[in-house]
């Protein structure tokens, strides 16, 4: 595997140091660039080790909720870069009391300016509340209460990086607060939903709608409810969990393109992670977890 440069690539990035958004694409554009010999059919899997690296040295956070396929690889939809100015700052410790929560482990690391702010945040947090006696809140209002930014937690792992969130040391449960799903969108097909059923998922409205129409007239529906997500944003299928029955499988119903594939194979994983068995259905059967490779003219890679 290609070893990245990672200062030549945030360099190519964010030539301004402003930071912002890059989307996957991009950086794979800009590894391919710095790295020519790579082939293409193993440029997705640096591009993926390289945003985890990066992840894991605070360069960046990558998107957690949305992702997109390049080849067999899934990636981060998009990063958030810090940007130059930050990211290349000088490490050092934090030098004040920290709490008996803290002390152990963070006392003498050396830390980034972005490191250090959270974990101050946290401190002076800790101090606040008693050691954390407050009640459990999503991470959003907690990441907004500690650095006035509701999406500093959403990445895995969160704003600092590993070096703060690495077993033993920050995690949601010493900050009391935890990950929510996003809400889903769902309509039962019939008024008894006490027993486990199967839902049906679509992508397009005008689908979801004839569907709940359609099935709510059959004597015998073959799933309890339609559940819809916007295109690619499979997110809210880590709702299915939180439904008022138990769902025994989830079926996508979906395009026969490549992006339709995309789209069944990532409500696939996403339902699998929320426990529920899941398959996806074109209009011609099955298509859980297609292998599925964009021909020459796909943008990209």
């Amino acid at each position: 595997m290609s070893s990245v440069d990672l200062v030549a690539l945030i360099t190519a990035l964010d030539p301004d140091g402003r930071g912002g958004r890059r989307h996957a694409d991009d950086i794979a554009a800009a590894v391919g660039a710095q790295n020519p010999g790579i082939e293409a059919s193993a440029l997705p899997e640096v591009v993926h080790d390289t945003i985890r690296r990066g992840e894991r040295e605070g360069l960046w956070s990558a998107s957690r909720t949305t992702t997109v396929r390049r080849g067999r690889t899934v990636l981060p939809k998009a990063v958030t870069l810090l940007g130059t100015a930050r990211s290349v700052d000088k490490l050092r410790p934090v030098d004040v009391p920290l709490r008996s929560e803290l002390a152990g482990w963070a006392a003498t690391l050396r830390l980034s300016t972005t490191q250090r702010q959270l974990l101050l945040a946290v401190n002076d947090w800790l101090r606040r509340t008693d050691g954390g006696q407050v009640p459990v809140v999503s991470v959003a209002e907690r990441a907004y209460e500690l650095l006035r930014d509701e999406k500093a937690f959403d990445a895995n792992p969160p704003r600092g990086g590993s070096t703060l969130w690495a077993p033993g040391r920050l995690t949601f449960e010493l900050l009391r607060c935890e990950r929510l799903p996003t809400p889903l969108v769902w309509e039962p097909i019939t008024s008894d939903i006490r027993h486990p059923g199967a839902v049906i998922c679509v992508e397009n409205h005008a689908t979801f709608r004839t569907l709940v129409r359609v099935l709510r007239a059959r004597a015998i529906p073959p799933w309890t409810a339609v559940a819809w997500v916007q295109g690619r944003n499979t997110a809210p299928l880590e709702s299915l969990a939180t439904l008022p029955f138990p769902v025994t499988r989830l079926d996508y119903l979906g395009d026969l393109d490549a992006a339709g594939l995309q789209i069944a194979n990532a409500a696939c994983a996403v339902a699998e992670h929320a426990g529920v068995p899941a398959a996806g259905r074109t209009p011609l059967g099955p298509a859980c977890r297609p292998a599925v490779t964009p021909g020459p003219s796909h943008t990209g890679y």
